[in-house]
């Protein structure tokens, strides 16, 4: 009785991802076109029984042999090619994706959650049609090569490295140094992604939202130079640099959820601290606005480096491995002191580098945990300071005195937290 309800529930799951991809195919504008014009066009019904059929050539398959499934394949395969060719051979999109439902309903009859992530993503490619071409128009031939040498890097070179460590303490691992360079690099490839796709046009604030998932430091330099040349607004750009600063915090606590959530509670104090105080500044700061600030936009694009360069990640790559080696050698010879100085003097270039290593030697139990969290901390004070001073050298005077304001309230907020912790 069980096994039957369980079939049903997978049954269920079937039918609903046809309608869903069904569904996306109607409310389409081709769709509503073919509707308005009297044309018969594939849509909820469909899709739901091309699943349907789909789920029951797999039972079938279960009970009499595959060749059920696979002679109900070619059945709808025909049926699809002649639609293909009634359209006057206008595009296979559709076609396909009825193809991709059939089998969707089939993977229902084992397993309905990797027939839902199917469906799932069936339903995402055809949504974002109009999406993709948009974006698509925006990428140059060098981004698209860019990407090539990431997904090298990420699915080619990182299987093969060695994961036994090859120096004489047994700190570094090739595959885990290597995996931490990949981690970046896609932290920072989804950073400009967006910001491709969406662009910074959009406004200051999602500009510094977005940028700084690629890198709060060129938010900070892009908006401080932006603000001598637009001298009548100055709210929108203390905003953006805030908003990047407080995306930098979130990307930190992300990479240490992923690499030693252990460490999440301490940093709660700290880092959550300086996040709430930037709220805080934040929502000053958007009062302190006028309206005709808030609708001013920039008219210079964040620009950013290209989505992946092989030579910035063997750069970080090799910071990395260097701050691991100090932050070993300072703890073992120096104590937290030693870990503290090397916190400081990486906050000056980067925090995730830092960031990644006490996360790792914490995890390892070669450095205890209230160490990590503190140098992490001091590293995000320093780093904070940097940006600081870049508005200074390169921003208005105006921009810089409510950025003085805003970054002295944050820095003051992981103090105190540091002193309590």
């Amino acid at each position: 009785m069980n096994g039957d309800f369980a079939l049903l529930v997978n049954l269920a799951v079937a039918v609903g991802l046809g309608a869903l991809v069904g569904a996306e195919r109607e409310v389409t504008e081709i769709g509503k076109k073919a509707r308005r014009a009297g044309i018969e066009f594939s849509g909820l019904r469909t899709y739901s029984l091309i699943s349907l059929l789909g789920f029951a050539s797999a039972f079938l398959a279960d009970t009499l042999g595959v060749w059920a499934l696979g002679g109900m394949l070619l059945i709808v395969g025909a049926f699809l090619l002649a639609e293909y060719w009634r359209q006057n051979f206008l595009g296979i999109t559709s076609e396909l994706a009825a193809l991709a439902t059939f089998l969707a309903g089939a993977v229902a009859f084992a397993s309905p959650l990797i027939a839902t992530a199917i469906g799932v993503a069936v339903v995402l490619v055809l949504a974002t049609k109009k999406w993709i071409r948009q974006f698509l128009k925006k990428v140059k031939e060098g981004e698209f090569l860019a990407t090539i040498k990431f997904v090298i890097v990420a699915f080619v070179v990182l299987p093969i490295l060695p994961t036994e460590p090859v120096d004489p303490w047994g700190i570094i691992s090739p595959r885990n140094a290597w995996l931490m360079v990949v981690f970046i690099s896609a932290i920072s490839f989804v950073g400009y992604v967006l910001t491709k796709a969406v662009g910074s046009r959009k406004g200051l604030g999602l500009t510094g939202i977005v940028g700084g998932l690629a890198s709060s430091t060129a938010v900070t330099s892009s908006m401080a130079t932006e603000s001598k040349r637009n001298r009548k607004i100055t709210t929108p750009f203390t905003i953006a640099i805030i908003l990047a600063s407080a995306v930098m915090l979130t990307r930190v606590g992300f990479e240490i959820f992923v690499l030693n959530r252990e460490l999440l509670p301490r940093l709660a104090l700290s880092l959550g601290t300086m996040l709430a105080a930037s709220g805080v500044v934040l929502v000053f700061l958007w009062k302190m606005s006028s309206r005709a600030d808030r609708k001013q936009k920039s008219k210079k694009e964040l620009e950013l480096s290209s989505p992946f360069q092989l030579a910035p990640a063997l750069k970080f790559g090799i910071f990395y491995v260097l701050i691991l080696f100090v932050a070993h050698f300072s703890n073992r010879f120096f104590g937290s002191q030693g870990v503290y100085a090397t916190a400081a003097f990486s906050g000056l270039a980067d925090v995730d580098a830092i960031t990644i290593s006490l996360a790792r030697l914490a995890r390892g139990g070669e450095l205890a945990a209230t160490t990590a969290v503190n140098g992490i901390t001091i590293a995000v004070l320093v780093n904070t300071l940097v940006k600081l001073s870049i508005v200074q050298i390169f921003g208005d005077r105006q921009i810089f005195r409510q950025a003085f304001v805003g970054f002295m309230i944050i820095l003051s907020a992981g103090l105190a937290a540091i002193f309590a912790f």
